[in-house]
């Protein structure tokens, strides 16, 4: 019964529209009739013009109509593929960028985590193998699970050898800041496709930071970032949900939520529980990350207890002093330089407790030690430190110093000069220290300290007042008045209903203002019928997905909402002008008031088409404001580039992030004034040939 009122409706509002244009042609007809010859011809020439531009609309919709691609129909199985491959040759590219395999991956071990934060294993393994709603085919792996939790410590064997072990699949892994949780994620998700089944789910990983558990359930936070950084899943199926739906549904996506830690205080119980609420459906998986205090605060909130339903934890071991050296010393490619760890190595192993060995027990610090003092990509002809300065007490009296010295030094480090070439961007250390500090600035104040550095949000920098000025000058008035940020678009769709009801509208009106102030009646019937269509237009057209079986990166979002952008205003503010300057010969007689009429109308309607619809205008804005303010370098997304290119910020998905959320707070706290460089602790500098 509802689909026959909607067609119905749909019916009666088509007749009353073509009524009403019936009855404005006849009255169009007998107002040329009374009109001279010479008004007649004016008339008809302006209404020649509109009749060509609607047809010309009319035209170029039913080409796009034409080309525009049916629904969905690939089967579950089938896109699980196609995401199973782009979720590869994302993070793939994104372990080349992080050096992961050079000169090999840091052995990272764990252990069993706190029981008492987690399920007995026996109701772990009850559910695993009598949970309802479970496939039959996926049962087939209950011979390899393991029988007791301390099976799934494999020192020596990647994580995924111990996550197929776990009969649910729900897995939380602990570890302090910087432990390597992150790296172990990315070579889980990797491991996970290598030898994937039609039938497994897909490894996906989404960012716990920017979650509102009190606005949003885990479903639909996920499918918010799942359809940012693979557009393709938003796509509507002919079951008329879209792409996600279908995976969703049919158990094929398992959600690694990383850094759970990152949600404020009060939120991460929720999140708990809403995770609980998810995984209440069959052949639901999931993996976490969290700090272990963090989580240990997030599932004993005071005198209650929450629990993640069915899940396993694990924890990760600090590093040994012997696997720190080892790895230092491999990477420091050649015998005179990694002789000049020996002094470390011997220190580590002589006091365990020491600031040094307590400080490069975690990848994240060894990597920086790594990248601070080992010649990296290009830095065969630079001064290096000598590694034994980390054994200063003196500078260093506590981890903490010695921390901030790292994270300091490794900045400068990552800037050090390198051979002219295309791969890399001729900033010295002193810029880019200053500009990386702006921006962890801007994350931690602005964007509340989110780690995900997303470039159509930095006018979210421009002062409100100065945002609302500039919008209301242009016309984009959704963004500078309203103060949020536009959203990056990725293709256009158009809606013949809204372009009518806008159209008939302001049509409408014009007949009414006309009325009220008889001075130019039909001028303004004319002006009001230009409104309508370049109106109807900016009404009619929305963002829509591209058909792109791939990540999104931020340069890929970044170059298809600027050409949208580019074509979409140039070409409504071109069409504004012929219809503005074609109603303008009815108000204006002379030849330069018609000109004057159409530019300032084509200035308007291109501005508030590309305004309206793409976020690249609002960045333009927000990439001059910071380079005027000393902020960023006018090619900002160069920039950015270049520092995820040298390891300082990571990519993941459609945003960029620091290489980790400490270094975002370190770089925070520093003063981005001119003399922003930290001198190296201690004279001794050694060469790196």
């Amino acid at each position: 019964m509802t689909g026959v009122i909607v067609r119905r409706g749909r019916v009666w509002w088509w007749v009353g529209a073509s009524l009403f244009a019936g009855l404005g042609f006849i009255a169009l007809g007998r107002f040329l009739v009374g009109q001279g010859l010479e008004d007649a011809d004016r008339w008809a020439s302006v209404l020649g013009v509109f009749l060509n531009v609607l047809a010309l609309l009319l035209t170029v919709y039913t080409l796009v109509a034409d080309r525009r691609s049916p629904p969905s129909a690939d089967t579950p199985a089938e896109l699980a593929r196609e995401l199973a491959d782009a979720v590869c040759r994302q993070w793939a590219e994104e372990a080349e960028f992080r050096d992961l395999n050079d000169p090999y991956p840091l052995p990272v071990t764990w252990e069993l985590a706190d029981h008492r934060l987690f399920p007995d294993w026996t109701v772990v393994d009850r559910l695993g193998r009598g949970e309802v709603g479970r496939a039959p085919g996926s049962r087939s792996g209950a011979q390899t699970w393991a029988k007791s939790p301390a099976e799934l410590v494999i020192p020596g064997r990647p994580l995924v050898e111990s996550y197929r072990k776990i009969p649910t699949g729900r897995l939380v892994l602990l570890g302090e800041p910087g432990s390597g949780k992150t790296t172990l994620m990315l070579g889980l998700v990797l491991d996970l496709i290598a030898d994937r089944r039609d039938n497994d789910p897909v490894p996906v990983v989404v960012t716990a930071s920017g979650w509102h558990p009190a606005e949003q359930s885990f479903a639909d936070w996920m499918r918010e970032r799942l359809y940012r950084d693979y557009p393709f899943l938003s796509i509507r199926t002919v079951g008329g949900g879209s792409r996600f739906d279908v995976l969703l549904d049919a158990g094929l996506l398992l959600p690694i939520v990383d850094g759970l830690d990152e949600l404020g205080d009060g939120l991460r119980s929720s999140t708990i529980k809403l995770l609980n609420q998810y995984l209440k459906r069959p052949r639901r998986r999931v993996v976490v990350t969290c700090r272990t205090e963090e989580y240990r605060k997030a599932s004993r909130p005071g005198k209650r207890e929450i629990t993640l339903t069915g899940s396993v934890g694990l924890t990760i071991v600090p590093l040994a002093a012997d696997t720190v050296t080892d790895y230092l010393e491999s990477s420091a490619e050649g015998p005179q330089r990694a002789a000049m760890w020996l002094q470390v190595r011997d220190a580590l192993r002589a006091e365990a407790g020491s600031t040094a060995a307590v400080a490069l027990r975690t990848p994240l610090m060894v990597g920086m030690a790594r990248q601070i003092y080992n010649p990296g990509d290009g830095d065969t002809g630079a001064q290096l430190p000598a590694p034994s300065e980390l054994l200063d007490s003196t500078a260093f009296p506590d981890v903490a110093s010695l921390r901030q010295h790292l994270f300091d030094q490794y900045v400068r480090a990552a800037y050090r000069p390198r051979p002219r070439s295309g791969r890399w961007l001729r900033v010295g250390p002193d810029d880019a220290e200053r500009w990386l500090i702006q921006l962890a600035r801007y994350q931690e104040t602005t964007m509340a300290g989110s780690p995900d550095i997303e470039w159509w949000r930095f006018d979210q920098a421009v002062p409100h007042p100065v945002r609302a000025f500039f919008g209301a000058f242009i016309g984009g008035i959704n963004v500078g008045l309203i103060g949020d940020s536009q959203q990056p678009v990725q293709g256009i769709a158009w809606s013949t209903r809204a372009f009518t009801r806008r159209f008939l509208y302001v049509v409408g009106s014009s007949l009414v203002v006309g009325l009220l102030f008889p001075i130019a009646p039909y001028g303004a019937l004319a002006m009001g019928m230009a409104v309508g269509v370049v109106s109807g237009i900016v009404v009619g057209t929305r963002g829509e997905p591209i058909e792109l079986p791939r990540a999104a990166s931020p340069l890929e979002v970044l170059g298809r909402d600027r050409r949208l952008f580019w074509i979409f205003g140039p070409g409504l503010g071109f069409l504004a002008a012929v219809l503005f300057g074609a109603s303008g010969a009815l108000l204006v007689d002379n030849r330069a008031g018609i000109i004057l009429v159409g530019l300032v109308a084509a200035f308007y309607a291109a501005a508030a088409g590309g305004m309206g619809k793409a976020a690249w205008g609002w960045f333009v804005l927000a990439r001059w404001w910071w380079f005027l303010r000393r902020r960023a370098p006018l090619r900002a997304v160069r920039f950015l580039r270049d520092a995820h290119r040298r390891g300082v910020l990571r990519q993941v998905g459609a945003v960029w992030q620091f290489r980790h959320i400490d270094l975002q707070r370190r770089l925070a706290l520093r003063d981005p004034g001119p003399q922003t460089s930290v001198p190296a602790v201690g004279a001794h500098q050694v060469d790196a040939t």
